[in-house]
């Protein structure tokens, strides 16, 4: 009897990080359309919602960090987001520092074209 299955036989890791990536750019789409008519982002937390997309995207390119340790990135910057809209820059300040402390990017793997 021969069994098969949906899964891909060449499934690899390196195609993980693309999906979490989409799946994180949904939930940040919804929260951000979900939180709009709460309040006014203040420009504090504009600058470092910048500053960590950035650095989760990098990681995201160099493949220095686990996949999972960007996903849990991608997760606080959720939740660095709700304090923002009520007016707790602090709060929501130093959630968005607790990613930054990934530090920098080891090496940016990228292919010439």
């Amino acid at each position: 009897m021969v069994v098969r299955t949906f899964a891909c036989p060449r499934f690899r890791e390196p195609r993980l990080l693309p999906a979490l990536a989409l799946v994180a750019s949904l939930a940040m789409t919804i929260s951000a359309m979900a939180q709009w008519q709460v309040g006014q982002f203040a420009p504090e937390c504009a600058l470092k919602e910048v500053a960590v997309i950035t650095l989760i995207e990098d990681h995201g390119a160099a493949e220095d960090l686990p996949a999972d340790r960007l996903g849990t990135a991608g997760l606080m910057m959720l939740r660095a987001r709700s304090p923002c809209y009520p007016g707790r820059v602090g709060e929501a300040l130093a959630l968005y520092q607790s990613i930054l402390d990934l530090g920098p990017v080891a090496s940016l793997h990228r292919q010439r074209p």
